[in-house]
This record gives C-alpha cells, structure tokens and sequence, in this order.
C-alpha cells in the first residue's frame, strides 16, 4: 500500500486502498479485503496520514466456543518528516522519517499493526452471550441445563449484596 507523494501539492489528498490479506502477511484467520481510507496532509514541516481501516477476521467466542466472522476496524495518524532533528516535536509512536528524495509512503506495515491491534482482547459471539455451563458443557445460549447451582459461602453473601445497589 503506497502513496505517491513526490510533486504532490500542499494541502488536503484522500485516497482510498484496499489489499488482500495475503499482501498485508496477515495471520490465516483473517480473510477477504483490508479496505483503508487514507486523509493525506502535506505541509512544508511534515505528512500528516489519518488512516482507518476494516478487515474481516474469523473468530471463536471466548465463552461458547461458537466460530463466527467478524468485520474490525480501527483508525491511525502518522507523521512523516524529513528533518530527523524535528523528531522531538512529535510523540514517537507516531513519526517516521523519511528521506528528502523519497518517491512514495508505505503504510503496509502500520495498517498490518493496526489492523491486529483492532482485535479485542475478548471474542463474543455477541454482548450477552451467556457461554456453556461450567458442569455439562451445554451451550446456555441454545439450551438450558439441569446442573445444579453451586450455593455461594455465607461469608461472601455481604459482598452480593453490595453490587445489588
């Protein structure tokens, strides 16, 4: 994913890329298009990149096991600057130098990282999914089940409490 920036006038460029995952070296459970939307800003100090992005990922819901897909997205800024000594004057997650006779920006790998950190730590099927029962495995989404409820220690009964307010 490149972006020409040699004789590019100042101001306001927006583009719109897409790559497959393969391109991108995305791990397997990822699949179809990486659709990104790029927000270019040349000034004489710097390129801005305001990126966001979508990618589709095959998942397994951390409480039913249920495997679904899922379209992700996320969103990025970048700067790339030509004068390393004007690096200090931005947070450094987010510069990059480049050259003064650089042809073009790859955002590749910026929109591969961004594009897993969109993940979320915890995979659900949906928000109120309910999981399977700890004692027979049965999906509580599909099925309720007969198990026994574990009584709560007396000791812990206050606690209850608390949160029921």
């Amino acid at each position: 994913m490149k972006i020409k920036i040699t004789s590019l006038s100042e101001g306001r460029h927006f583009y719109k890329l897409d790559a497959s995952v393969e391109e991108l070296d995305l791990p397997s459970e990822f699949f179809g298009r990486v659709k990104v939307q790029v927000l270019l800003e040349k000034t004489k100090e710097h390129i801005l990149i305001r990126t966001s992005l979508s990618v589709h990922k095959h998942c397994e819901c951390d409480r039913c096991l249920k495997q679904y897909d899922r379209e992700f997205y996320n969103e990025y800024h970048m700067f790339y600057i030509h004068d390393i000594r004007n690096k200090d004057l931005y947070d450094e997650d987010v510069v990059t130098v480049i050259r003064n006779d650089q042809d073009f920006i790859d955002i590749s790998n910026d929109v591969r990282e961004y594009a897993m950190l969109s993940i979320p730590m915890k995979n659900l099927c949906k928000d109120d999914c309910k999981g399977l029962c700890p004692r027979c495995g049965k999906d509580l989404n599909v099925e309720s089940c007969t198990c026994e409820k574990e009584e709560i220690d007396p000791r812990w009964l206050a606690l209850k409490e608390i949160f029921k307010q």
